[in-house]
This record gives C-alpha cells, sequence and structure tokens, in this order.
C-alpha cells in the first residue's frame, strides 16, 4: 500500500488533469492514474507514421475556457494557440461559400445565394449574442438539484434567479435552442438552404441527431459558446494536456502512466483510493474519478454500495458514439472544387465542412436510424499542417476527416466485416469534393466508435462521454441529484465530460468539480 494522497484522480483526461492541477494548486497532495501510455485522453497528439502527427481524437481548440487558460496559466507551459482563418464549405457544381475573419467578405459571400440572408446575418448573430453570453456563464455554474428542499439549494436558486432578473425575451430564445431542430431554428431566419445548411452542420458534430431533430438548436448555439473561434494548439491537441499537467506538476502534482484503475476502495459510505489492475493500492482522502459515469458507477464501484433509484437512473443514460476519425500521413492537402484563394486570403484552407444541402446532412442520419452506416457522410476534413509545420515532414501534411454518421452498433453485421467499406465510401465523398484526394494517402488510422471505445475506455465510443440532449444537460448530467459533481458515495467526485456541460475539450467539468472538491474540503478541514 502506498502512503497516502489528499486526491485521486482516475484519468488523465484533459479534464481530469484540469481538476488535479487546480487541486495541486490548493495545496491537496494529488496524483493523477492514467490507463495509457500516454496522458490526454481524448486531447492527445500520436504519431501514426514515422514523422507524422495528429490530434488522434478531438481536434480544435477553440472550447478550451479562457478562464482556465489564464488561471492555469497555460501560456507559460508551453501552450500556443494558432488560429484558424478560414472555414470552407464545398457546395455542388464546382463553388463553395467561405468563411473568414473578413465580416464584409462573409456577407458578400452570403449575398451570392441570398441579398436578403445577408441582411439578417449580422442581425441574427447580434440577437444571437446575447443567448451566448448566458450560455457562457452558465457553464461555469454547478447545476442546483430543484428536488433538494434546503437552505443550500433556495439560496443558490435566489441567486440564479437574481443574476437573470433582466434576462427578457432571451429566455425564450434559450427555450427555443433547447427544443426547436436546428434546420426550423435556423429556417425562420435565412431562406437560403445553403446558408441553412452552414449553419445546421454544427448541429451534426458530436450529435446523435439529425438536424430536424428537436432540441438539436443547443448544439449550434453550444458550437459558438467557445470564446477561442477555430482554432488549433500547435504541437497538435496533447499539447493542451499536457500544458495542464505541467501547471499541476509545478504544485507537486504526480501523474503516473500505465495505471489501469480496477476498483474504487470504498470503507463505510466512504472513497478511500484505488486499486489498479495489478493490485497496487493507493490511499486517499477523497477520490474523482474523469471516467465516464457508466463506467465510474458500473466498473469501479461495488454496486451494493449505489442506492437503487441513482442505479436506475445511469442505465437509462444514453453513450453510443456515432462519429468516426480517420487519420491521414499525406503528399498533399485536399484542393476543393470552386475555392477561390482570392476569398479566403490563403492558398489552400485547414478547415472545411463538408455536407452541402440540408437535405444531404440529414440523409446522413437516414441510415442510423435502421443499423446502417451512411452511405453519404458529412465530413469535417482538417488540415492542421497549413498552419503548424511541426505536425508533419516538410512538403507533406497530415489530414484527420471527422464526421459521422457511424453507429457504435450495426444491424445484422459488424465493424469488424464493414469497417474498410465504410472507410472507402468516406474517401470516396472526398474525392467527390476534392478530386484525386485519396490518391495522395500515405498512411492512415481509421477509427470507429468500438475503436474508440476500446483505446478510450469511452462508452459506446461517445466522444462526449454520453448523448447531449435536454434530458442529458444542466441538472440531468449525468443523472438528477448529482450534477453537482459529488456522487452517492461520500469524498468520491465526478470531473468528466458525463457531467456539466458535457463534452468538447473546454476543461469546464475539471475546473467546476474543483471548485465543489475544495468547498467539501474546506468544510472537512474546519471539522
Amino acid at each position: 500500500m502506498q502512503s497516502p494522497y489528499d486526491a485521486i484522480i482516475i484519468g488523465a483526461g484533459h479534464n481530469g488533469l484540469t481538476c488535479g492541477a487546480y487541486l495541486a494548486r490548493a495545496g491537496l497532495r494529488t496524483l493523477v492514474l492514467e490507463r495509457r501510455h500516454i496522458i490526454g485522453g481524448a486531447a492527445v497528439t500520436e504519431e501514426i507514421h514515422p514523422g507524422f502527427k495528429v490530434s488522434r481524437f478531438s481536434y480544435i481548440m477553440g472550447h478550451l475556457h479562457p478562464k482556465v487558460i489564464d488561471d492555469l496559466e497555460l501560456g507559460r507551459f508551453g501552450l500556443e494557440h494558432l488560429k484558424v482563418p478560414d472555414v470552407v464549405y464545398p457546395l455542388y457544381g464546382d463553388d463553395c461559400i467561405t468563411f473568414t475573419s473578413d465580416q464584409k467578405r462573409n456577407l458578400e459571400q452570403i449575398a451570392r445565394f441570398s441579398k436578403r440572408d445577408a441582411e439578417t446575418y449580422p442581425v441574427f448573430f447580434a440577437q444571437m449574442s446575447e443567448t451566448i453570453r448566458i450560455m457562457r456563464e452558465l457553464l461555469l455554474q454547478t447545476p442546483i438539484d430543484p428536488a433538494k428542499r434546503n437552505w443550500t439549494t433556495a439560496k443558490e436558486g435566489l441567486r440564479l434567479l437574481w443574476r437573470y432578473r433582466k434576462i427578457g425575451d432571451q429566455f425564450y430564445r434559450l427555450m427555443d435552442a433547447l427544443t426547436m431542430s436546428a434546420y426550423d431554428y435556423v429556417a425562420d431566419w435565412f431562406e437560403s438552404d445553403v446558408v441553412r445548411a452552414v449553419l445546421c452542420y454544427w448541429a451534426t458534430i458530436g450529435s446523435n441527431a439529425s438536424p430536424r431533430s428537436g432540441g438539436t438548436a443547443y448544439t449550434i448555439l453550444f458550437h459558438l459558446v467557445g470564446e477561442n473561434g477555430m482554432g488549433f494548439a500547435r504541437g497538435g491537441m496533447g499539447a493542451i494536456s499536457h500544458a495542464i499537467a505541467r501547471s499541476g506538476q509545478q504544485y507537486a502534482m504526480e501523474v503516473k502512466t500505465d495505471s489501469p484503475v480496477a476498483e474504487i476502495i470504498i470503507n463505510n459510505g466512504r472513497a478511500e483510493g484505488v486499486r489498479l489492475e495489478n493490485g497496487d493500492e493507493y490511499r486517499s482522502r477523497l477520490v474523482a474519478s474523469n471516467v465516464a459515469a457508466p463506467i465510474t458507477f458500473g466498473d469501479f464501484v461495488d454496486p451494493k454500495q449505489l442506492p437503487s433509484s441513482f442505479k436506475e437512473d445511469l442505465s437509462r443514460y444514453r453513450a453510443k458514439g456515432s462519429g468516426f476519425k480517420i487519420n491521414l500521413a499525406v503528399e498533399r492537402p485536399p484542393r476543393y472544387r470552386g475555392f477561390d484563394p482570392a476569398i479566403a486570403g490563403v492558398e489552400l484552407p485547414a478547415y472545411a465542412h463538408i455536407g452541402p444541402t440540408t437535405d444531404y446532412l440529414e440523409r446522413a442520419f437516414d441510415d442510423a436510424k435502421y443499423g446502417g452506416y451512411s452511405k453519404q457522410p458529412f465530413i469535417s476534413p482538417i488540415t492542421p499542417s497549413l498552419i503548424d509545420d511541426s505536425l508533419a515532414p516538410p512538403g507533406k501534411h497530415v489530414v484527420t476527416l471527422y464526421g459521422g454518421v457511424a453507429p457504435y452498433e450495426l444491424k445484422d453485421t459488424s465493424w469488424e466485416k464493414e469497417k474498410d467499406r465504410f472507410v472507402q465510401i468516406v474517401l470516396n465523398t472526398m474525392d467527390e469534393f476534392a478530386p484525386g484526394f485519396s490518391d495522395s494517402i500515405i498512411a492512415m488510422d481509421a477509427l470507429v466508435p468500438p475503436d474508440i471505445e476500446r483505446i478510450l475506455n469511452m462508452p459506446g465510443g461517445h466522444e462526449a462521454h454520453g448523448d447531449c440532449a435536454v434530458d442529458q444537460l444542466f441538472m440531468m448530467r449525468p443523472v438528477p441529484g448529482y450534477a453537482d459533481y459529488r456522487s452517492p458515495i461520500r469524498h468520491l467526485y465526478q470531473c468528466g465530460a458525463s457531467t456539466h456541460p458535457g463534452g468538447a475539450v473546454s476543461a469546464v467539468p475539471g475546473h467546476n468539480a474543483a471548485r465543489e472538491i475544495l468547498k467539501d474540503w474546506k468544510h472537512r478541514k474546519r471539522r
């Protein structure tokens, strides 16, 4: 048995590292345990071919919260943000629409398809800006539990109501976002299907629901909440995780890799440490799990220690992914039909979205409704090596293809049998919009949900640790009564993406969990 720690964090994903770094900075002796040989969870940089490094799972830095960047001094510890100057949307008919930081150019692009939409576009975002501001504030809120009838809950509820007492019409706009389909939400504003498709594309990212499904409007706003815009971390997403780790290690946080946890040690209803798969034990005064709730409470905790109501609620938690990720080493980046460097201001785009019409996006989900994979996938091709030369040898590039729909379970067949066929469909789609692209491939690392589950221990291979639908958000995430980063086990906390506010590399779950842990820690110290 090892000497006791104040805190043990299970999982060195970016949220686990964030939670650990905050605790270490507050003076707690902290240990972070990681099952893989590298830290970062989904925020990792890995070599897929000699000299070619990719952000193997997550790929965008835009959601990383500015408060975490500042609090943990991530710039001091090596994090560098590279802004993406453009996003191109290839269309049918040798055309595309490109969005840049130049608003005038963007409106000119929109006006090609609808002058009315060009006039509406800035009004739309002006009205959405207040809703987005409120959503940004809610990210850092610990969800209250309205079922608890005590003074603390009443006080927090009143504080929340007072803060947003002047919300006015924004309340209804927020309710629209939570309940409406992305398509209806966007169609209320814009007449051009091209503009509708541009906005509806954001509703597909990380979603198991099509743009015409209720509640998907929220996903559009969720992707607009990030305050860093579109951008990459120099050196790949692993640079984020390593900067967070170095920040914590500056305050004596320990990180151990190749240390898979088998069990959380519980004594008299309290978490007192962990037991690894090799039998080693580490004792602590508290445990925080960055692992998804279904695994934390389904694999690491004896079910006898959990209330039946909690187990029943957790059994209904939906966590089956539908996204794929294909990482490529290539001779040359994709060249999209109709792309105009004069409009974008760059020779080639680092970021694209392939989903040219709203019908295209909707049909991408049709096969999945009946247990199949998409025969017409939407794709986000990313070429970070265009602005980060540390990722590939001179003259070569790395491209990652994220998209859908690739459901975790296939009807009457398996991914073992179908994966190669599906990958070819994705590459054929790329060639349709970027002719000859697949001929440039040097090496490939193709991942579908079962692969992601196996490598990262994410249930169902779900990138957000579970659906970010209305019934699994805020006070409902992961289950009612335990959205405050605590659990039915005393001194056992949750700090991963299956807590509020959910997925993306934001570090917010880790930040919020650390805040709640430190509240309890101060109370324990006074006793």
